[in-house]
């Protein structure tokens, strides 16, 4: 009984220490029940208006779910928890949001515009910009060449910062810095 006590604390204990469960994210990431996958993922969306076409978050537990679904697609069953701890490293303490957005269909840029992604932390404090945003185009027919019909957009932030923030919002800017869209982050509701 001892035992089974230290060990429960163990796993709470590491639980607590990197953000995730291993075990339940193993357990969700492989192979299931596919609607009920696609339910659990589309909580983790944001509600999105135009232009943005989409918005979601990466928890450290969705990340950890998103690596064991990979694995188990390439067909690598025996993917461990203690390999996905490995994977997990740079990710711990970190929050990612993508947001996809659509570009006017009469633009006419030549190369991707300078859209920018942040959290807003309240109106008495600094927003929470990310050391490095990265930006990739989306094109009509799928490649260079074809014309760009949007910008989607990826940062990952440092989770205690967000969970400090008074009234966090992501916010997008054009390549003018208009806001074109903010959303709420209520962390709380993720696990």
């Amino acid at each position: 009984m001892l035992i089974r006590a230290v060990l429960l604390l163990a796993v709470l204990s590491a639980q607590a220490a990197t953000g995730y469960d291993a075990r339940e994210a193993a357990r969700l990431g492989r192979p299931q029940d596919e609607a009920a996958y696609t339910a659990w993922t589309k909580g983790y969306q944001l509600p999105a208006s135009a232009p943005v076409a989409s918005a979601e978050i990466i928890t450290e537990f969705r990340r950890a779910v998103l690596l064991v679904r990979e694995h188990m697609q390439r067909g690598e069953v025996g993917f461990t928890e203690h390999q996905l701890g490995i994977e997990m490293k740079p990710w711990i303490g970190q929050v990612t949001f993508i947001v996809t957005v659509n570009l006017h269909p009469m633009n006419t840029y030549q190369q991707l515009p300078a859209y920018d992604l942040y959290v807003s932390s309240g109106a008495r404090t600094a927003p929470i910009a990310a050391e490095k945003i990265r930006r990739d185009p989306l094109y009509a027919l799928g490649g260079p060449g074809a014309p760009l019909v949007g910008v989607r957009l990826e940062v990952t932030l440092p989770r205690d910062k967000l969970a400090a923030a008074g009234a966090p919002e992501l916010i997008v800017t054009n390549d003018t810095a208009d806001v074109v869209w903010r959303g709420r982050v209520d962390l709380s509701r993720y696990r």
